[in-house]
């Protein structure tokens, strides 16, 4: 797996602090070498890969700061080492594998935890790969079934239980980043459900979950609306979506058709443009829509406000962007919109010139202008880890 790259729109919000990603892998070494009755060997490749997981770009909340969180509360136990090594193995490798939309992703972690034991340096006694299995699956639904089980649930979700306003607001716009491809509407219902729930089973932090409701109900998201018809989406328009999540709590990459560039290109074939560039972006809410700009605002601002985001080449793309926005405004007054330079160095690059280039066998040398930053979704455990 190779070392991610650091990409400036992952940047958490400016009252929280996501650390030295450096500084924050040697305190966890120094955590796990402190209880390591198994002497496994902390200094392997293995650990890398499973550090390198947990920066993956979608990650918010699933991070290194919230892994060393943990391991940091596990440590203040006291634990005897047998129980605390568990815990902490545990603990590394309850997230490793996250995807927001997945469903198995604690068991895809037990299975990680499997394929990368035999690097460890020593083989585990099977009462402790059972018990890390154990803590590992009881973390979904938080379902503790042992007294082990339930101590790491306690430090793994600490800001719910026990956290304060200000933990929980950074908490939930973590969350909220992570879960992006969801549209409002079904954020709203899964995140109000998953609070109801969470309350019911734990009826110590009914305030805390209350509190989340509430925010939830009120809180109203600004929200960029990125639209073009992205035929084929490139790291152009990538470097432009990175630097409007910069400025938007979330934004949503629409997939319109351009009735000058495409005509006669619409419904399912739009459709399928749409899914390409879904591909692309797995962590992304991208829709298509082949209706006016206008209504597709209105469609958006339900639960949140909108703005729409062009990226410009040049001045040519500015005229003709002033032109269209005299009719936006003309037909929804509220419309307000933002106007984002590509970099110099990418600007040559257009969908056009790329149609061009695939026409040609370029014998793969055209990839260097697609976007390969979520490539790692939907390979195997072993394909990521191997």
């Amino acid at each position: 797996m190779n070392e991610p790259v650091a990409q400036p729109s992952l940047a958490t919000p400016r009252f929280l602090d996501s650390g030295d990603p450096e500084a924050q892998r040697r305190e966890i070494r120094d955590i796990l070498a402190s209880a390591n009755p198994f002497r496994l060997n902390w200094e392997a490749p293995w650990l890398d890969k499973v550090f390198q997981a947990y920066c993956q770009p979608h990650r918010y909340f699933h991070t290194l700061q919230h892994l060393l969180d943990v391991c940091r509360r596990i440590r203040r136990l006291g634990l005897p080492r047998r129980n605390a090594g568990e815990l902490l193995l545990a603990a590394l490798f309850h997230d490793v594998f996250w995807l927001p939309q997945g469903t198995r992703n604690e068991a895809a972690s037990v299975e990680v935890f499997d394929f990368l034991r035999p690097s460890m340096g020593r083989e585990l006694p099977q009462e402790a790969v059972q018990a890390v299995h154990q803590i590992i699956l009881s973390s979904k639904g938080q379902k503790p079934v042992s007294d082990c089980a339930r101590r790491f649930h306690e430090c793994d979700c600490h800001v719910l239980l026990h956290g304060s306003p200000v933990d929980l607001l950074a908490y939930e716009f973590q969350i909220f980043r992570e879960f992006q491809s969801l549209n409002m509407a079904e954020y709203r219902k899964g995140r109000g459900g998953f609070f109801e729930r969470f309350s019911r089973r734990f009826p110590e932090c009914r305030p805390n979950m209350r509190f989340l409701i509430e925010y939830l109900e009120r809180r109203r998201p600004r929200v960029g609306i990125y639209a073009g018809s992205f035929n084929p989406f490139h790291i152009g328009h990538l470097s432009i979506l990175q630097k409007a999540e910069l400025m938007f709590d979330k934004v949503i990459v629409a997939v319109g058709v351009n009735p000058e560039k495409n005509p006669g290109r619409r419904g399912a074939a739009g459709q399928e443009e749409a899914m390409g560039v879904r591909e692309k972006l797995p962590f992304h809410e991208v829709v298509f829509f082949d209706n006016l700009m206008v209504d597709l605002l209105d469609q958006e601002s339900q639960f949140c406000d909108v703005t729409l985001v062009r990226g410009l080449r040049n001045g040519y793309d500015l005229d003709y962007e002033m032109s269209q926005q005299c009719f936006m405004q003309a037909m929804r007054p509220q419309t307000h919109s933002v106007y984002i330079p590509c970099d110099k160095s990418l600007e040559h690059i257009s969908s056009s010139a790329l149609r061009g280039l695939q026409l040609f066998d370029c014998r793969g040398r055209e990839e260097m202008y697609f976007p390969h930053l979520y490539d790692y979704y939907g390979k195997s455990v072993q394909e990521l880890f191997g």
